[in-house]
Formats: structure tokens, sequence, C-alpha cells
């Protein structure tokens, strides 16, 4: 079985239609996980995805929205640790550790599998699955190796899969590409070019991320800003110091975000978020 980890990013948006075109071999389907507040630009392109795949592809496109980070994150009786900021003893800014990615995506596509392979609870999985993933050339370390054994990661645009527990090999049938490469792709076939996906909240966005966010999406800032404060005292979820999202452990609402970093991003490193 062949499935799409879609995250709704250049990348992994480019894999599933060219999938579909028959540019890529064609896989059995892409599954998109809906964390509860996905920006509302990439809720916009998956409406496109959607009705482009309706009338070009027969590869379904499944939407996960079994769990609400966004929701449990507000909650003071949900324990979630996402890696925002906060000082350590010495007064150095380091990062909380990161539990979404697992519980909120891996675990909820892994869930998805299942279902697809018509499994029944607590029935192991026997067959090998290939995950593919966005991750391209320039970002070649990215590439990582699944934990189980079941699972082949595969990177079409790196030219290498990788199976669970086991060294990367090659694929002769891989499309090597950057980042660039594939941007181009989109207006060789005057496609729409998807907007950097992420939740709203992720605190591995730079000041212009932020910055852009605050002026062109204040309803998608708005919420960030809740989740901001939501977990400044999460003591009784174990944290003892005070939690950011931004990595001046400021409050997000009144940060200065004029001298902007020129990345968007932060080094989200487990190609597993921003694909």
């Amino acid at each position: 079985m062949k499935i799409i980890s879609l995250g709704l990013g250049v990348q992994s948006t480019w894999l599933y239609l060219a999938s579909s075109m028959g540019i890529l071999p064609k896989v059995e389907a892409a599954i998109f996980v809906d964390t509860g507040k996905e920006k509302k630009k990439t809720l916009e392109y998956l409406e496109w995805l959607t009705q482009w795949a309706h009338n070009n592809s027969n590869i379904p496109i499944i939407i996960c929205k079994e769990k609400n980070l966004y929701a449990d994150l507000l909650s003071n009786d949900k324990y979630v640790k996402i890696p925002a900021y906060t000082k350590n003893n010495d007064r150095s800014i380091g990062m909380l550790q990161r539990q979404c990615t697992t519980d909120y995506k891996i675990y909820i596509v892994d869930k998805a599998i299942r279902s697809l392979l018509g499994l029944k609870k607590g029935e192991r999985i026997k067959t090998k699955v290939e995950l593919w993933k966005g991750i391209s050339l320039d970002e070649i370390d990215r590439m990582s190796i699944p934990a189980e054994k079941w699972k082949i990661s595969v990177y079409p645009f790196c030219g290498y899969q990788v199976p669970g527990k086991g060294n990367a090999e090659k694929i002769d049938w891989a499309t090597k590409m950057t980042r660039i490469q594939i941007i181009n792709e989109y207006g060789k076939n005057n496609f729409p070019i998807p907007p950097k996906s992420s939740c709203v909240f992720c605190p591995y966005q730079s000041d212009q991320a932020w910055y852009n966010m605050k002026v062109n999406e204040p309803e998608d800032f708005e919420a960030a800003i809740k989740v901001d404060e939501a977990i400044r005292n999460s003591t009784k979820k174990g944290i003892i110091a005070p939690a950011y999202l931004h990595d001046s452990c400021r409050p997000l609402a009144e940060v200065d975000f004029s001298v902007q970093a020129p990345d968007l991003w932060k080094g989200e490193c487990s190609g597993t978020c921003h694909i």
C-alpha cells in the first residue's frame, strides 16, 4: 500500500498532484490531519485541492479530525506539550519537549492506515506500507528512519526510501527535485501554489511569519494569542516556568516584529508537520 502523508505544503501537495497525473507512481490514498487550527489559507487551499481531485483524480483524500490540538491546549484538563519556549534556571531560553507531532499527527495517520487495511482494534499490521513524504532534495537531512517495521518512509524528491529500522535505499523511479523546482511545476500546470502550512500557534515560526499572520491573517493571529495565554501558567501540567509561543519569552500580543528573520520557519526537523 502506498500512502501520501499530505501536509498541504508545496512539496506534499505536489506529490498528490504528480501521482494523480501519472508523473509519479499511483498511490492508494493521501491522508491529511487537521489538528483543529490550521491556517485559514491552508483550509481554503484544501477546498481547491478536493475540488480538483473530484474532477481529475481517483485518489481519495482522507481528512482526519479525530483530535483537536487547539481545543486541548485551551483546556485546563488536557496534558499536551508543544515545543513552546521557556526560561531555564540560568535564565537562558530553552524549548519544551514536543508531544504534539506524535500524538496529533503520526498517531492519527497510523490509525487511518489501519482503517484502510481493514484491521480490527489491537490487530497488528503485517503488510508493508509506503508512507510518502514531501521532503525535497534541499532538505534531504530531514529524512528519518521509521520506528515501526511495517512502515517504509518514501522520499520521491530525494531519491530514497527508508524501511523501518533499516538503512536508506535508492529508488530508481524517483524525481529528484528542490523546493524551487517543485514550485516551478505549479506554474507550468497553472496550479495555485500552496501557502506554508502549520498550526497557527506553531512556535517554530519566525518573526516574519508572525508578522505576516498578524497583518494579513488577524483571525489566525488572535487564535495564536489565545494559545499563548493559555499555556503561560502550565504548572498543573508539570511545566514549572512560564511558557511562550515566541522565542523572546514575551507574550505574543506584546512582541515587536519589526526585526524580521529571513526564514519563515525555525527548523522544524521531523519532516512531519511542514510538508
